[in-house]
């Protein structure tokens, strides 16, 4: 084929600008592999600047207008400058790294998501997450590959094993089903699968790592402990519960329907505990309305307002719960169908087929409520349909969404999902969603992108409520891995300007687990988490020092390290008791297979309550004695030792204290005795 002079030109002058490009990327590292550290992170940054220009905020963070992920600047650039600044991104992150420089190590590796992120927002046809988007340039996989192996091994010393897990397993995935020319020895040195499987054999957390018992790096954790509250009887909900709805109110702990297994029993009942007295679940009246026009009792949430119980369950009708006077009423309600309801999948003039919804999200501010996402009659994959219920005039509106998932993405609000996490911010102005699962692997007829296996959103988004529209934002800090079915709640602490949202636990559908076994490896294709993070919110209560680097005061995630933990589980509830500022956890389940149970059912549920202390202020952290909670506290289904602090299936002492310590073994038994009779006053028997 024979090129005109143009095209000819315009070739050179494109392979000119490729050479050019990774030139300069490569001077960077020159100087760092030639030691000069200094040296290289300036340059680095030079070229950057050069990159973006100068008033582009480097690194990004979290909080500003853009949240720190999408920028017209970063959507403008070409492969090839794109590659090259997440070069530079890569090479700060490695410089901050060596001065220990953790939290802006972090930020500069999110950076080049960010960078990955926007290259989606330049593609010629929308595409869902779910779609790995990247140009055929070795150079683009490889640098996306390398920071995300760099945070995972700095995740990976903080702690947090599930994030680490994730990241490196993410650029596994990423690189694996990459064209030959992205083989190179340079990405699998990076990969280095030895390591990926060591991560692959860890629980998260490890239940061999005793967390929360040495120093805590401030910015991106904090100390906590986890306390199992001891109900004095038997019965109402101790069986176990997943899928119910639960609040707290007035230092009672409800719950609602739900059930015990996939298999039944299936649940329409109430149940309430006083937490300043928890001697037993006090039953109230069952939910009244019919089965055949509510439908089962599963995946539905119940929020309080002006001392009710308000229950959506996808009809136009709302359930009431009155819990002064503990009885059962409705109202209707009215929704208004608009031309581009219409467009977005609106039929029969109402917006949830099947007058049916669960697994959404929901939240009231202000006397508003919000539902986000959910399943409903034509979709068990999810949805993205966000609807506002005002409930003074008791009028619905859709805000964003579409009732089902459409051929191609829509940019300006979160993809399809269910399970997802919600909270609102301190000031009521945002609305917070996190995370969720858009379960592919169930589709209704008619319905697009099937596939073999779910999809673990690994997202972050915000809602402005005054202006209307949505934000992606920035996983900044220590946080969480992708998950969905997780435990949620907003706490205020005590003071609603401190205020921080916590999650707990959940569920990845296809992060792998593999567990060795007297010699025997087990793989599971998903991981179940027991660890705990908080994101604090408020620029300012991150940092008082206003001259400090912005990504220091902006909103961040921290993880809690509890030396002691509830079981790994999902679909459990976080509440926080809006009258002690006391945080409380709730049932959930497992499956019986990826944790050691002598039960021969597939799954178990769990009935257990939970307190959450976290050392900030107004956490309820002076009562804990930390240094015996990291040698006695349960670590899931294992117990630790006392003398080791190991964790395992171990025995209970048998003398005086009632098994208030454990022991692996005769050795330590030994050890431990004599320290163990002194502090706890236990006597043979």
């Amino acid at each position: 084929m024979n090129l005109n002079d143009a095209t000819t030109e315009s070739l050179l002058r494109l392979m000119t600008q490729v050479s050019i490009t990774f030139l300069i990327s490569r001077q960077g590292d020159k100087l760092f592999n030639a030691g000069q550290f200094a040296a290289a992170k300036a340059k680095y940054l030079k070229d950057a600047r050069e990159l973006v220009g100068a008033a582009f905020p480097l690194p990004s963070f979290s909080g500003g207008d853009s949240g720190g992920v999408i920028s017209d600047v970063y959507i403008g650039l070409n492969p090839w400058e794109r590659a090259n600044m997440m070069g530079c991104c890569v090479g700060i992150a490695r410089c901050l790294r060596r001065d220990n420089n953790i939290e802006m190590a972090l930020a500069w590796c999110e950076e080049v998501n960010a960078l990955y992120r926007c290259g989606y927002y330049g593609s010629p046809q929308p595409v869902y997450d779910w779609m790995d988007f990247l140009y055929n340039l070795p150079e683009l996989t490889l640098m996306k590959s390398t920071a995300l192996c760099l945070a995972s091994d700095i995740f990976a010393e903080l702690g947090n094993s599930g994030t680490a897990t994730t990241r490196r397993w993410n650029a596994h995935k990423t690189s694996k089903n990459c064209a030959m020319n992205h083989q190179t020895r340079a990405l699998h040195a990076v990969l280095d699968a030895p390591l990926r499987t060591k991560l692959l054999e860890l629980r998260h957390p490890d239940p061999q790592a005793t967390l929360g018992t040495g120093p805590c790096l401030t910015g991106l954790q904090v100390r906590g402990s986890w306390a199992r509250l001891n109900v004095g009887r038997l019965g109402g909900v101790t069986d176990g519960r997943e899928s119910f709805a639960s609040f707290i109110w007035n230092s009672n702990l409800y719950v609602a329907g739900g059930r015990v297994s996939c298999h039944g029993p299936f649940h329409r009942d109430m149940w309430a505990l006083d937490l300043n007295n928890p001697d037993a679940w006090r039953q109230l009246p069952d939910y009244p309305i019919p089965l055949h026009i509510s439908g089962r009792f599963i995946g539905w949430s119940m929020l309080t307002h002006n001392d009710t119980a308000l229950l959506f369950t996808g009809r136009p009708t709302i359930d009431l719960f009155d819990l002064a006077n503990e009885t059962w009423s409705s109202f209707d309600t009215t929704y208004s169908v608009t031309a581009a309801d219409v467009r977005a999948g609106v039929v029969d003039g109402w917006p949830y087929p099947g007058r049916q919804l669960c697994d959404a999200t929901m939240q009231i501010v202000d006397g508003k409520l919000y539902v986000f996402g959910g399943a409903h009659a034509t979709t068990l994959m999810g949805c993205n349909l966000f609807m506002e219920l005002d409930l003074t005039t008791r009028v619905w509106r859709r805000l964003s969404g579409y009732v089902r998932a459409p051929k191609d993405a829509d940019y300006a609000c979160p993809s399809p999902r269910k399970s997802a996490a919600s909270w609102a911010s301190p000031d009521k102005t945002r609305l917070y969603l996190l995370f969720g699962h858009f379960d592919r692997e169930a589709p209704k007829p008619g319905e697009l992108h099937r596939a073999g296996e779910a999809f673990g959103h690994e997202d972050f988004w915000s809602w402005s409520i005054k202006e209307a529209r949505w934000r992606r934002e920035r996983m900044a800090g220590n946080p969480p891995c992708a998950r969905t079915e997780l435990s949620y709640t907003y706490a205020s602490f005590g003071n609603a300007k401190l205020g921080k949202a916590i999650v707990f636990g959940g569920y990845h559908p296809t992060l792998p687990t593999h567990v060795l076994t007297a010699g025997k490896e087990v793989q599971f294709n998903y991981s179940y988490f027991a660890d705990t993070f908080i994101y604090d919110m408020d620029p300012q209560a991150a940092s008082t020092n206003a001259d400090a680097e912005p990504t220091l005061r902006a909103p961040k995630w921290r993880q809690v390290l509890t030396p002691g933990f509830p079981t790994y589980r999902c679909q459990g509830q976080l509440l926080c008791d809006g009258a002690t500022g006391k945080t409380y956890l709730f049932g959930g389940w497992t499956n019986c297979q990826y944790i050691p149970t002598r039960t021969k059912m597939l799954s178990r549920s769990f009935g257990d309550v939970w307190e959450l202390r976290v050392d900030v202020p107004g956490g309820h952290f002076e009562a804990v004695n930390v240094e015996e909670e990291a040698r006695v506290a349960r670590a899931g289904p294992w117990q630790r030792c006392f003398a080791c602090a190991a964790a395992g299936p171990w025995k209970k002492c048998g003398g005086s204290c009632n098994g208030r310590v454990f022991f692996c073994g005769a050795p330590c038994l030994r050890e431990g005795w004599k320290e163990h009779r002194e502090l706890h006053h236990c006597r043979k028997t």
